[in-house]
């Protein structure tokens, strides 16, 4: 009986390890191909980033300090653009942000690029400088670092409002305190529009400067930092977005006119049209 037993575990053995050796001569091609190709990718991802061009967090301040025409393209989600971005930025999908989208912009193929990420996926930025440099931006760059080595640096960031820490950046004024400083000083106030320019041109308030939100922190210097800005938007969000970004801005002396546009020509007071 033993012999029996041990002659059944000898064959049971046996058959284990012949179709452990048919198994492993079956797989062993996909496998050396799978690891053929992790290996691969691996050097395509070395090569991506090494041929991307790169600038630092202290030259592209520098350049930005030097009012350098300079478009600086954020990868980030929506989310992360809103907690904080560098001025004048704007948000872009990898997907989106291709050569017929930066001449749309009206640049040419000598405009300086800065691509930024939150700084742990270098792959993926410096594949998408590498893209545009192919297609002739010769000047496109990724920020070394990303967001994270910006703020490491202690360098400004601006948010896109709407979070609950901006919230004490946002000051009210009702049209009847409106009324009061304008009898007062109403050559010290200045009323911003941060609606669309069709939308401006459709009805304004009279002497309103002109700045949709989109342009806002690219021509915040069109704003007089001595002048109280009465700014009005296409809605109460939008207005509270553009109060805090021109916080963040170092202009402090903002208010959002309560009622908006609407209050004001409820009120009788004067429009224009045009641009």
């Amino acid at each position: 009986m033993d012999n029996k037993q041990n002659q059944n575990r000898i064959f049971i053995v046996g058959f284990v390890l012949i179709t452990l050796v048919i198994v492993w001569f079956l797989a062993k091609p996909v496998v050396l191909k799978l690891a053929g190709k992790s290996e691969n990718s691996e050097e395509k991802i070395n090569a991506e980033i090494l041929k991307a061009s790169s600038i630092s967090v202290q030259n592209l301040f520098k350049k930005m300090e030097n009012k350098e025409n300079i478009i600086i393209a954020d990868l980030r989600g929506e989310e992360e653009f809103n907690k904080g971005h560098i001025v004048a930025s704007q948000r872009y999908s990898a997907e989106e942000l291709n050569a017929k989208k930066i001449e749309s912009l009206g640049a040419d193929k000598t405009a300086s690029l800065v691509l930024v990420n939150s700084g742990d996926d270098i792959y993926e930025t410096a594949r998408k400088v590498n893209e545009l440099a192919a297609a002739g931006f010769v000047n496109a760059k990724y920020l070394a670092g990303g967001i994270d080595s910006w703020k490491s640096q202690g360098f400004p960031l601006i948010s896109g409002g709407g979070l609950q820490e901006d919230k004490g950046k946002v000051k009210k004024i009702s049209l009847d305190e409106l009324i009061d400083d304008l009898n007062i000083e109403g050559n010290l106030i200045q009323f911003l529009d941060i609606r669309s320019a069709a939308d401006f041109a459709a009805g304004h308030i009279s002497g309103a400067l002109s700045i949709p939100l989109v342009n806002l922190e690219k021509d915040q210097g069109k704003l007089s930092p001595i002048k109280k800005i009465i700014l009005y938007g296409a809605s109460e969000e939008e207005a509270a977005r553009a109060a805090a970004s021109l916080f963040d801005l170092n202009l402090y002396n903002v208010w959002v006119l309560d009622g908006g546009l609407e209050a004001w020509k409820n009120a009788g007071g004067k429009t224009d049209i045009g641009g």
